[in-house]
């Protein structure tokens, strides 16, 4: 085996790792959010059955911290998901590949162990916690402990 053919592999061995790994991001996401909705209905559970209505703020408490904690794995995930992108695109581009079978040379960072690309950065923290597939889980969150609050409020006036 050539360093080329060697590089192939490589190439092939990343390009599943990335598949890989974004598949257990998309499985943490989700425990993530299950999790959240979870402790946050306990919350209210026992905010109603005590009558603790001071508790209920406690609910922006949780929603925020998985809020956070979502975002922070999305940001990763994110990261992986631009560098599949990146093999796609050099795979998908005939002049970039028949380049690279002349010269018998895959260009730096694509090949596995799959280091950082100078040319992708990871997101920002904001960008992640606006995500649509986070922030609209979060929001609703949000909403709905805002209105039990208002309940919780009113019926203690």
């Amino acid at each position: 085996m050539d360093r080329f053919e060697f590089q192939l592999a490589m190439l092939q061995k990343g390009a599943e790792e990335l598949e890989k790994k974004i598949a257990n991001f998309n499985t943490i996401l989700l425990q993530l959010k299950t999790a959240a909705i979870t402790i946050w209905v306990a919350l209210i559970g026992w905010v109603f059955t005590s009558k603790i209505d001071a508790l209920v703020p406690l609910g922006y408490v949780i929603i925020f911290g998985f809020w956070f904690l979502e975002a922070t794995y999305w940001k990763v995930q994110f990261y992986y998901i631009q560098r599949a992108d990146a093999v796609t695109q050099f795979l998908n581009n005939e002049s970039a590949l028949d380049e690279s079978f002349n010269t018998r040379s895959i260009p730096e960072g694509l090949v596995h162990p799959l280091g950082f690309l100078k040319t992708l950065k990871m997101p920002s923290l904001g960008r992640a916690i606006c995500a649509p597939s986070i922030y609209i889980f979060y929001t609703f969150l949000f909403v709905v402990n805002s209105i039990v609050w208002l309940i919780t409020l009113k019926t203690a006036l």
